[in-house]
């Protein structure tokens, strides 16, 4: 209600705002929207008796225009920053949402909050449930100030882990710095005037005053666990308004989500390039009075094998296999027969069986998988290296691309005929032709993602292969290699879409005709 006091001096400190101001007497009104008290109004004077109750009723008709003014301004102030937090909270997810790197995520929590939300932030992340928090990333709007700031919270034991939502005073920081502060000044308060003075306490009062302020800790959770803490802090005597903890509340929770779900992707691509690698040939052997280039490419992205695959491996003294296969299709499901196939050709060969049995038992092991059996091109091997400087290689080409031999003249001819593929029919007649590389000669294996490089309607094919062969005369097994590899990117402008694999040996010899 409408309140008149007519001399102050009488009733002291009834009105604190007006103490040592001179005013006697002074009049207040409510400010009321809808029967809900939203502020008050009052007008004082020096002398007493000023007012009356006449005047207090006017001046409450004009409150009550003066308060549907200031809520509706209210109002319309709460809208903007409503409307402020939500384009805000939609761009920080779209953010987030952008990338499954795990570095790039913490940068972009950090970049989000200062200095929209923050002066500073630091995140800390928590790798499981017997690891201690990590710092992480550290910020701060002035980046000069960043490093002392870390160094600071990297002395600071961390905040500790808590599920309940929210964000929560940390003192730590603010209490280090101040200590670390009057530490410093002490020092250089110590010092003898003809000593100089250094500037290591500059940047530490720079440094407090960075922390001085408030810091909150909000919790980072994801399926139901603390994966990290996201800290938040004011410069000195700075406090955060309660819409803002608000906003960085939200903020968090998706700031987690993200986090996580890069930990999931990071673990995932480790634990797939652990298994793909597991499937490639360890380091192929030096296989003496040979040269033996190897070039391997997978299709798709984060794959590092597919479809494709090669070996080269001792059989028994002297004797070396040699193979160079396709399975149907890209990817994992591919990779995994090409795992089948090259651990039981080495199984195969080094007990003894012969190119076609090797090939035969192979057939009926991809049979067995069922519904995950796939076809499969092969061209399997075995190499002898002569004592007259040649080789005598004797090979199955199982519905594969045929091997091609470079003459030392600079022909080429295919160096085997072609035979059914493997995977398709469970009783195979296969057989084995013997080739001999004289010195200087070369042969080249291939997949079909090299001979089946397309550019619109246009094919490299088998012509085109043995035309790049036929002008590497000369040329050493890895500079074949390189030369085809060359060719085949560049007939396409397109990235290549298919595995890809090449296998060159070469027996060394005089120079070329």
């Amino acid at each position: 209600m409408p309140a008149v006091h007519d001399d102050l001096a009488s009733v002291p400190g009834a009105v604190p705002l007006l103490n040592s101001t001179g005013m006697r007497s002074v009049v207040t009104v409510p400010l009321k929207v809808e029967g809900r008290l939203t502020g008050s109004l009052g007008v004082a004077a020096e002398s007493a008796g000023r007012y009356s109750n006449e005047e207090a009723l006017r001046l409450q008709f004009a409150a009550d225009r003066i308060a549907l003014a200031v809520e509706s301004a209210r109002l319309g102030e709460l809208e903007r920053l409503r409307r402020g937090s939500l384009s805000f909270l939609v761009e920080a997810s779209d953010l987030l949402a952008g990338t499954l790197d795990r570095d790039q995520t913490l940068a972009l929590m950090a970049q989000m909050t200062v200095p929209t939300l923050a002066t500073w932030c630091a995140v800390y992340t928590i790798a499981d449930q017997s690891s201690d928090p990590y710092l992480s990333y550290v910020l701060h709007e002035d980046e000069e100030r960043i490093d002392g700031l870390k160094a600071l919270l990297s002395k600071v034991p961390p905040p500790d882990p808590v599920l309940t939502p929210g964000a929560r005073v940390w003192a730590a920081p603010g209490r280090a710095a101040q200590q670390a502060a009057l530490l410093t000044s002490r020092r250089e308060l110590g010092l003898g005037s003809s000593q100089p003075v250094s500037s290591g306490i500059d940047t530490t009062l720079a440094t407090a005053a960075a922390v001085g302020g408030e810091t909150v800790v909000l919790p980072l959770v994801a399926r139901n666990r603390v994966i990290g803490m996201l800290t938040l802090g004011k410069p000195s005597d700075d406090h955060f308004r309660q819409e803002i903890l608000e906003l960085a509340e939200d903020l968090s929770r998706r700031a987690a989500l993200a986090l996580d779900n890069a930990r999931l992707y990071s673990e995932r691509v480790a634990n797939s390039q652990a298994l793909q690698r597991s499937l490639l040939p360890p380091e192929l052997p030096e296989v003496p009075g040979v040269e033996v280039e190897v070039i391997y490419r997978a299709a798709g992205e984060g794959n590092e094998v597919g479809g494709d695959f090669y070996d080269l491996f001792p059989i028994r003294d002297g004797a070396y296999g040699f193979a160079i296969g396709d399975v149907c299709g890209t990817g994992p499901q591919a990779a995994a027969v090409t795992g089948l196939a090259r651990h039981a050709l080495r199984l195969l060969a080094r007990e003894g069986f012969g190119g076609p049995a090797v090939l035969e038992r192979l057939n009926a092991a991809i049979l067995d998988e069922g519904a995950r059996s796939r076809f499969l091109t092969l061209l399997y091997g075995e190499l002898w290296p002569q004592e007259n400087g040649g080789a005598l290689l004797k090979v199955v080409c199982a519905g594969h691309p045929l091997p091609l031999r470079l003459h030392r003249d600079g022909t080429v001819e295919p160096a085997a005929e072609p035979q059914p593929l493997l995977g398709v029919m469970d009783e195979l007649e296969l057989f084995e032709q013997e080739v001999t590389l004289d010195p200087g000669d070369v042969l080249l294996c291939v997949t079909d993602g090299v001979t089946e490089r397309r550019e619109g309607s246009r094919m490299l094919g088998d012509e085109g292969l043995a035309e790049v062969l036929a002008g590497c005369k000369g040329l050493t097994a890895g500079a074949v290699a390189a030369r085809v590899l060359r060719a085949v990117e560049r007939f396409a402008a397109e990235p290549a879409s298919d595995d890809m694999a090449i296998l060159a040996m070469r027996v060394p010899g005089p120079f070329p005709l």
